[in-house]
């Protein structure tokens, strides 16, 4: 993830044991995610450039980072997270896959990564679901946009809802039932859902696209679709 110290947070701790068993839950909470990466890689791999700079923020445990180096084994790709056990376990990953060539990595946020060269494409999946929308959202859209060069291709995969809303009431039952076919106990569904109260902030798909728009990205095209989770490409703006 690629947040900052606040509510929510101590919720969902990447450097304890959440973080340490985070890609064993997400294969059974989250629908469509072993298929995802490869599915994203494959709608932007034609607009990456020959050797082209990719930033993936929240790099957490490196799948992405690997579903693009095989895809594209001549990308650099730069991995951001705050999470030291996190951006350990992606590099001990990409390395064990062999594919460490051209892959760097940097504790810390979005803000600090360096403004220049600009990056040709980013990446942000499950991240923005954990930052508050009181500025904090639109900052992190904001630090990523100005890093990318004009016209590159930004991936935007998240929680996404409107809770009181006709339809985030249908879907959140069902992806607790989700759960529970995926083999979740009644103790983990319990425990889970009380880390989805307090520590993900949803916002509608409405307010997603219009805080992209107004960070700076443009012709959003909607890819994926899975209960409470959709999936984006955008454009940097250029000038």
């Amino acid at each position: 993830m690629d947040t900052a110290p606040g509510p929510g947070n101590d919720v969902f701790d990447f450097d304890g044991d959440y973080g340490e068993g985070y890609e064993a839950l997400a294969r059974q909470v989250i629908p469509g995610y072993r298929t995802f990466f490869p599915m994203f890689t494959a709608i932007i791999e034609p607009d990456l450039p020959p050797h082209g700079r990719v930033l993936v923020v929240g790099a957490g445990t490196g799948i992405e980072l690997i579903a693009l180096k095989r895809a594209r084994p001549d990308l650099r790709l730069h991995g951001v997270d705050p999470s030291e056990q996190m951006l350990r376990i992606a590099e001990r990953r990409v390395a064990d896959a062999g594919l460490e060539s051209g892959v760097s990595y940097q504790l810390g946020y979005t803000r600090d990564v360096p403004p220049t060269p600009r990056f040709d494409a980013a990446t942000l999946i499950n991240v923005l679901h954990f930052v508050p929308d009181n500025g904090a959202k639109a900052a992190l859209l904001h630090d990523i946009a100005r890093r990318l060069r004009p016209g590159a291709v930004f991936v935007l995969f998240d929680l996404h809802g409107d809770p009181g809303s006709e339809e985030h009431e249908r879907y959140m039952p069902a992806w607790r039932r989700y759960w529970r076919i995926r083999g979740m106990t009644q103790e983990e569904i319990a425990a889970f859902d009380e880390r989805i109260r307090h520590g993900i902030h949803f916002a509608p798909p409405g307010r997603v696209l219009e805080l992209a728009r107004d960070a700076g990205f443009t012709d959003p095209q909607r890819f994926f679709k899975g209960m409470l989770y959709g999936g984006w490409t955008f454009r940097r703006a250029g000038g």
